[in-house]
């Protein structure tokens, strides 16, 4: 039986990269200590850092993943809870923006089972998604006849105003580098909802260099929309503390509410 493989949101290969970057650094300090030893110690130092670092890394992929804690999926999985509190009955269309191996929009499609969800993703290289990946997930959950993917850049998507009845997001914004201004990013994914369409929207929110202040940032919101909450998702009860870092979920805060 054909079964999902969504991947995890720390790839393979940024855990091996730097795995090996510490590796050259420790050969690197052995060399230099014989002409240099303070130059050695201090490469050595800074081994043992992307050595933590990588260790680091490959733990908190292992708590992600779900054949390991699971925690992607509870994330996700508390974004379609508040887009639940909206009253969305779940009938229409709905967006996942940003859909990588197309995990959310599955789980849209399983809990809402009249929607018609379409998934959109740049699929950029740096990343270990594609649309076949999403594709072959929807078919293996049993959901491909009410699930569509489509290719496109969350900063200008290729849909008219309006068009569906509730858009989710989930730590995508902050990746969109065609758009710098996250503020003008959040009105693109609002615009492609209709007039009291549901919303919930969930990044890096705590992250001030990108945000700034995330109450200001919500009150900008306001005039566009009918209704808007903001939650902080930072150190959910579903997640071991060491995942509350800024590298994983120690940002992450959500919004969400009515157009």
């Amino acid at each position: 039986m054909e079964k999902p493989h969504y991947k995890n949101w720390i790839p393979v290969k940024l855990v091996t990269a730097v795995l090996i970057a510490a590796l050259a650094l420790l050969l690197g300090a052995r060399l230099l200590v014989e002409t240099s030893a303070a130059l050695g110690f201090v490469l050595l130092l800074l081994a043992f850092a992307v050595l933590f670092l990588g260790l680091y890394l490959l733990r908190a992929r292992t708590a992600l993943d779900d054949s390991g804690g699971g925690v992607q999926g509870k994330v996700l999985d508390d974004v379609l809870r508040h887009l639940a509190k909206t009253g969305w009955d779940g009938r229409g269309k709905a967006l996942d923006i940003g859909c990588g191996s197309g995990a959310m929009s599955v789980k849209l499609a399983k809990k809402y089972p009249h929607a018609l969800v379409t998934g959109l993703d740049f699929w950029g290289k740096g990343w270990d998604y594609s649309q076949k990946l999403c594709e072959d997930n929807a078919r293996a959950e049993g959901v491909s006849a009410r699930v569509a993917f489509r290719q496109g850049d969350a900063a200008k998507m290729p849909f008219m105003d309006g068009l569906f009845d509730a858009a989710v997001s989930n730590f995508v914004f902050h990746e969109v580098r065609s758009q710098p201004d996250k503020h003008a990013l959040v009105l693109e994914a609002l615009r492609v909802l209709r007039p009291g369409g549901a919303f919930a929207f969930q990044d890096v929110f705590f992250n001030r260099r990108m945000y700034g202040d995330i109450e200001a940032f919500v009150a900008a919101l306001k005039p566009h929309v009918s209704e808007i909450h903001f939650v902080d998702t930072r150190k959910p009860d579903y997640a071991p503390g060491f995942l509350n870092t800024r590298m994983v979920l120690g940002n992450m805060g959500l919004i969400w509410g009515r157009k």
